[in-house]
Formats: C-alpha cells, sequence, structure tokens
C-alpha cells in the first residue's frame, strides 16, 4: 500500500522525503505548494484539499486541526523529547508508517479521518 503524503515545515527533510518515496509513497512539501513557513491551517488546508495524508512534528496543533475538522486523509504526528535515544529517526518514520499500514490493512483503525501517534507504531 503507498500513501499520499505532505511533510508539514516542521517533518520537512530530504532525507525523509526520500526513504519515503523509496518505501513507495507519494511524498509532497511545503516548496511543492509555496507554502515554506505558512501557518499550520494552510498546510492543513492544503493537504485536506489535494487528499494527502500530513506528517507532523506538531502534533498539538494538528490534533486540534483534526478536533475541528476530521474530514481529512489522515494525520500521523511524531512526539519529540529532544533526546535522540528517544526520539524517531526518519527511518524509525518510514517504518512506523508501514506497521500502521500493515494494520489498517487488515481491519485495524484506518488511516483517514483519524489522528495517529507514529511513537505507538515504532515497533
Amino acid at each position: 500500500m503507498s500513501l499520499n503524503l505532505y511533510l508539514d515545515d516542521c517533518a520537512n527533510s530530504d532525507l525523509l522525503a526520500d526513504l519515503l518515496r523509496q518505501a513507495g509513497h507519494h511524498v509532497m512539501r511545503p516548496a511543492d505548494s509555496d507554502l515554506e513557513g505558512a501557518n499550520d491551517h494552510a498546510h492543513f488546508a492544503f493537504a485536506v484539499a489535494n487528499g494527502l495524508a500530513v506528517i507532523t512534528k506538531n502534533p498539538s496543533d494538528f490534533e486540534n486541526l483534526h478536533d475541528l475538522d476530521p474530514r481529512h486523509s489522515g494525520i500521523l504526528a511524531i512526539y519529540q523529547d529532544n533526546d535522540p535515544d528517544r526520539d524517531m529517526s526518519d527511518a524509525d518514520i518510514v517504518k512506523a508508517i508501514s506497521n500502521l499500514e500493515a494494520s489498517a490493512s487488515i481491519g485495524g483503525e484506518p488511516i483517514a479521518r483519524h489522528f495517529h501517534s507514529l511513537n505507538d507504531w515504532r515497533y
């Protein structure tokens, strides 16, 4: 299964985008949509309008956006403690998405219309 993903400003990195594409996902980034430095509402609105699941390292703001409008393709949130031993690497993020996809494909919670903590899918 492949996803259509959008990296918001705080999750945007060349390595993450490359790893996600290597895993078979379609990835859009803020520069692709002239949204670099835009507020979270603009990133969310773009993702919703284009059927993209958002990957963010700003979970609280995007959880609030999800609560306001759950009609989206999914929010994949990454919680960080600024501790390299606990924070997810880009490879961890890709693996967590794969684990979430596998669960969804066998009847687990769907990705669309839900807020997911990728940290919970890190195994």
